[in-house]
């Protein structure tokens, strides 16, 4: 355990955001103030300034800062009893770089009236930096709250994010109180709560307002779109949610009731006590009745709201529709059934150009000796004629009796195939000195057989 009064030492993880930690020689030069004017030495500021302005906001991160003061920045960077110098200069440039913004002016920036509704948490300024501006001194009070823009919005949009998956896209209005409590899981403290409601008010992503002495908050349907003022059906619909959050809690409370009143009477009877056993079913009847009356008006109030929800959806269907109908209109905007057709004309007569065009480069029409396909049909048919007249037909065989001895040929082939031999013999020494001419009936009869 340390010894009371040591210094604090930086944790590891500012070792290593400080590489220059141990050089004292180093960090005797970062720790001094800084010359009275930059043009003095231009070299000394710019160091100091590279080195500072990166150290303060990382180590705002790394504690998981929204905001920093100039005591606060020289707390987290105190080096054997000493602390850096000259940081209000470094606020001051960090804020003319856009990368913080004093509180108040950051408040001051938003329409935020409902800060002064028992808020002030921006708007009161330390006494010692109220005295030093009226006495024209411009340095920075240690005191003086500085807002890390970057981090305010990244931790924005976070509760944006987390409201977004809560919240129903038909309904979102929700109280102030209640929306608190939402966030406690990302806001650590009141003051980022109230800081990241700023900034969202400051990207248009909600809208606060007042209703019936209720802080509520309107958001966004989605980043893209900005939040819309507060309108009398989000006044009416937040009346119906509240009222239904209210007698829902009645329910359950006359629930209760009805349950332990019926507990008593069974006790009571089991003690013999039986007017106070009737009295307890007597409160539990007038408790149901009154039961019975609030889950009618309950559930009349839910049906409402369903068709409240319904009604906003069917809206926002209606809607696509007339978008849509008017994207058809305007892009048909310029065709009719008339330009449809002559446009087709126009296309079937460019396709019979074409047409033509290909048959003329073809070459078709530039055979000017080209005989008519009749006449070549018909002079195909006389040349068949002709070549059937010419064909050759052979004469019939005779019918003559047949001899005893061709009958006995037929009875003994092997005479017979002599015999034909011998007359196919002769045949051939007629045919040979006759020069090719036809068949004379000497040659035929020579095939008769002797008598």
């Amino acid at each position: 355990m340390a010894a009371e009064g040591a210094e604090p030492r930086l944790e590891p993880e500012s070792q290593r955001l400080c590489p220059d930690w141990a050089d004292d020689q180093r960090m005797a030069f970062l720790f001094s103030a800084f010359k009275r004017s930059r043009d003095v030495n231009s070299s000394d500021w710019d160091a100091k300034l590279s080195f500072w302005g990166p150290a303060l906001l990382r180590e705002a991160a790394r504690r998981q800062r929204l905001t920093l003061t100039a005591r606060e920045g020289a707390s987290w960077f105190r080096r054997k009893g000493a602390v850096p110098l000259g940081l209000d200069t470094v606020l001051h440039d960090l804020a003319r770089r856009g990368l913080i913004q004093k509180e108040s002016c950051f408040a001051a920036s938003v329409d935020a009236g409902w800060l002064a509704w028992g808020v002030g948490l921006f708007l009161i300024k330390p006494l010692k930096w109220t005295l030093t501006s009226l006495l024209g001194n411009s340095s920075v009070s240690p005191d003086e709250a500085y807002v890390i823009v970057e981090r305010v919005q990244e931790k924005a949009a976070e509760v944006y994010r987390l409201c977004q998956s809560h919240l129903q896209t038909a309904h979102p209005v929700v109280s102030f109180s209640q929306l608190q409590e939402m966030c406690q899981t990302v806001c650590r403290d009141e003051k980022t709560f109230y800081l990241c409601l700023l900034q969202l008010q400051r990207e248009k992503r909600v809208t606060v307002t007042e209703i019936d002495g209720d802080k509520v908050v309107k958001f966004s349907p989605s980043p893209a779109n900005s939040a819309a003022a507060v309108t009398e059906i989000d006044v009416g619909v937040y009346q119906l949610v509240k009222c239904e959050k209210m007698l829902s809690q009645k329910v359950d409370t006359l629930s209760q009731e009805v349950e332990r009143s019926n507990e008593d009477a069974r006790s009571h009877l089991k003690a013999d006590k039986k007017h106070l056993a009737l009295k307890c079913l007597r409160v539990k009847r007038r408790t149901e009745k009154r039961l019975e009356n609030i889950e009618a008006k309950l559930n009349t109030i839910q049906v409402i709201l369903d068709r409240i929800y319904s009604s906003q959806t069917d809206k926002t269907v209606v809607e696509a529709y007339q978008a849509g109908l008017g994207a058809l209109r305007e892009s048909m905007k310029d065709v009719s059934v008339m330009k449809v057709e002559k446009l087709m004309d126009q296309i079937e007569q460019f396709c019979n150009m074409q047409d033509d065009i290909t048959q003329t480069l073809a070459g078709e029409n530039l055979d000017v000796a080209a005989v008519d396909t009749d006449e070549l049909e018909a002079e195909l048919n006389a040349l068949l004629d002709r070549a059937a007249d010419e064909t050759l037909l052979l004469p019939d065989v005779p019918e003559l009796p047949m001899s005893p001895a061709v009958k006995q040929g037929q009875a003994k082939p092997e005479g017979m195939d002599g015999q034909l031999d011998a007359a196919l013999s002769k045949l051939s020494l007629s045919d040979s000195g006759l020069g090719g001419s036809a068949a004379s009936p000497r040659g035929s009869a020579l095939l008769e057989p002797a008598q």
